[in-house]
């Protein structure tokens, strides 16, 4: 059972106390916790061992140093679920999954080692394919670089067909919607305004527009060119599979737009008028991918180097607060998940693993890549679904 709740923040916090009951909560008075998370900045927390089909109740509630608890509380109630079954897939399979730490769910992902047969397919935890599309003949040829895939909260699923366009899909396999571009790959994320941000990096030039926002009607209302800020040493002369090869974009909270250039071994913060606010990454990075913003203020990005990692980066002072390495593996993706695990993929393997570092989920490709393969045929991009979500 996945929880979630929004975070304390009392100057004098010390723990959560957790609460499950078979009734309603109410009150924690002469209840036992049957957890304690001592992480003030911890929002979410899988709950184990309970009865599948019997309702119960749950309650969080925060412990100031003191000792003191607010012992009225609002319990909210669930019943737990059964894994999604599906079939075996030849190609996919799991070696490690400790069920008591991975975050519960599906995963959902592009697969695209066969160039015959590419496809997006939503895995369980036992890697059994749940659901799965495939890519019409006339599509399959524009899966690389990039063939990036995200679930919409409608349950359509967006994908990047590079040098093709962007497209929406319903879990039907029906074209719902589409954006046809030549210039796009890499990554595009569907907007809260229902626009759609797309990036472009593959051969680009600096006369581009690295990123665009789509309307819905297939209008360019936004677009940001890396030529209006870098070209000028030590970056105009760079060129590698295109000038900046720009490989993901993502809107933040603050209405700014974080942009992965991966030529330049940075990120960049821009305004909505397109100017830079800072770089991020400068002297740390190698070609990142997919850099993430996290609630604590903190980018997770998967970055490349020998051994590749998946680092959490203070964007403020530049230090590595957290890191994992993947040796052997090309590092495309890095995703938080709610209970503070991260969802890392590259090459053939997507793994799942503790702030601590105790690998708990492992999905492999079968038949492994020669390394020289892996780019444009290994796992590229990874999304965990929640339970309920």
């Amino acid at each position: 059972m996945n929880l979630r709740w929004q975070p304390s923040t009392a100057p004098d916090f010390d723990h959560y106390n957790l609460y499950t009951s078979r009734s309603e909560l109410r009150d924690t008075k002469g209840l036992t916790p049957v957890h304690q998370i001592r992480d003030s900045t911890t929002r979410a927390h899988q709950v184990v061992g309970l009865e599948i089909g019997i309702r119960h109740s749950f309650a969080v509630a925060a412990v100031d140093k003191s000792g003191n608890e607010n012992r009225a509380v609002v319990s909210a109630s669930a019943a737990p679920t059964r894994m999604p079954r599906g079939n075996i897939a030849p190609d996919l399979y799991v070696d490690l999954y400790a069920s008591d730490a991975a975050w519960p769910g599906t995963t959902i992902l592009p697969v695209n080692h066969d160039r015959g047969r590419p496809r997006i397919v939503e895995v369980n935890l036992l890697g059994e394919v749940v659901w799965e599309y495939r890519l019409p003949e006339q599509l399959s040829p524009y899966t690389n670089p990039g063939f990036d895939v995200e679930l919409l909260p409608t349950n359509n699923i967006l994908m990047v067909l590079p040098g093709k366009g962007v497209y929406e899909i319903n879990r039907q396999g029906e074209i719902v919607w589409s954006y046809l571009d030549t210039k796009v790959s890499h990554d595009a994320d569907r907007l809260p305004n229902g626009n759609t941000l797309v990036v472009y990096g593959n051969f680009d030039s600096i006369g581009d527009a690295q990123v665009k926002e789509v309307s819905p009607a297939g209008q360019i209302v936004w677009a940001w060119y890396a030529g209006s800020y870098f070209n000028k040493a030590p970056y105009k002369d760079i060129y590698q599979a295109g000038w900046t090869h720009t490989n993901a974009a993502t809107r933040l909270a603050n209405g700014n737009t974080l942009i992965s250039t991966r030529n330049f071994n940075l990120l960049v913060e821009v305004d909505a008028r397109g100017a830079v606010v800072r770089t991020i990454g400068e002297g740390l990075l190698i070609e990142a991918h997919d850099p993430e913003p996290l609630p604590n203020g903190n980018i997770l990005v998967a970055n490349h180097g020998l051994p590749e990692k998946a680092i959490e980066i203070d964007p403020v002072t530049g230090r590595i607060v957290w890191q994992f390495p993947v040796p052997a593996q090309l590092l495309r993706d890095a995703n938080r998940l709610p209970n503070g695990n991260t969802l890392i993929t590259g090459g053939t393997v997507i793994i799942e693993v503790t702030p601590e570092g105790r690998v708990v989920w492992q999905l492999r490709l079968r038949p492994a890549l020669q390394p020289w393969e892996a780019p444009a045929r290994g796992f590229y991009k990874a999304e965990r679904v929640s339970i309920g979500r």
